[in-house]
């Protein structure tokens, strides 16, 4: 798994890891501080959360912590880059087994990644993240990141099928497709958020996709 750094280690082209001491824990030891580290970014934004909290919680001396981070900022990346390494691959997964088709690929994926992102074991993070617009933090991430997904998913896309002349074109596109997708996450952690309103995680999932088919078809009626 890689990743990139922020302080000396932090450049978008580096790759960022924790550091080797980490690799060498024992697995309930690792298990037990990623749960610690899930834990506060999930109930916490990034400003508000702390490196105090989330020793505590994994029971480890605050000298333990900077032998496997530099800092808080390096930990939410690997926190961030393993869970957005599981999607993208999943994502990529799908655009081979449609055999390029970036539109069904979308389709599919969405579909299952919106049922994940409101109900599954990272939920809470994403809530978190997004009503914090703590996401401007992924642009420190190396892998993982959306410039890294766009070139692979431009690798392995089926150009013929779309009318794009260029890779500039396709990262627009591609941008378009996951700005509908986080719209769709984000009205509905908003609607949770007011308690006033409310909607089926079924209902995301048809908006989504209605909008993705407008943006595939086009929504001028045709006479």
């Amino acid at each position: 798994m890689t990743h990139c750094h922020m302080t000396s280690r932090h450049k978008k082209e580096e790759v960022i890891m924790p550091k080797d001491t980490f690799f060498n824990l024992a697995l309930p030891k690792k298990a037990r501080l990623f749960a610690a580290i899930s834990h506060e970014f999930s109930t916490k934004s990034f400003d508000d959360s702390a490196i105090s909290e989330i020793i505590e919680s994994a029971g480890i001396p605050r000298g333990s912590f900077y032998q496997y981070f530099d800092d808080k900022l390096d930990c939410y990346l690997y926190f961030v880059g393993q869970i957005q390494k599981e999607r993208n691959e999943l994502y990529l997964t799908i655009l081979k087994k449609t055999d390029g088709d970036l539109f069904e690929a979308s389709k599919q994926f969405f579909a299952s990644n919106i049922m994940d992102v409101l109900e599954g074991s990272h939920s809470k993070f994403y809530q978190t993240m997004i009503e914090a617009h703590d996401f401007r933090l992924q642009k420190s991430l190396g892998h993982g990141n959306i410039h890294q997904l766009t070139q692979e998913l431009y690798e392995q896309t089926n150009l013929s099928l779309l009318r794009i002349k260029s890779f500039e074109e396709f990262s627009d596109l591609v941008s378009l497709m996951l700005s509908i997708f986080f719209k769709s996450v984000g009205n509905y952690f908003h609607l949770q958020r007011k308690k006033e309103d409310s909607i089926s995680v079924i209902a995301v999932q048809e908006k989504c996709l209605k909008m993705l088919s407008w943006l595939q078809y086009g929504v001028t009626k045709i006479n």
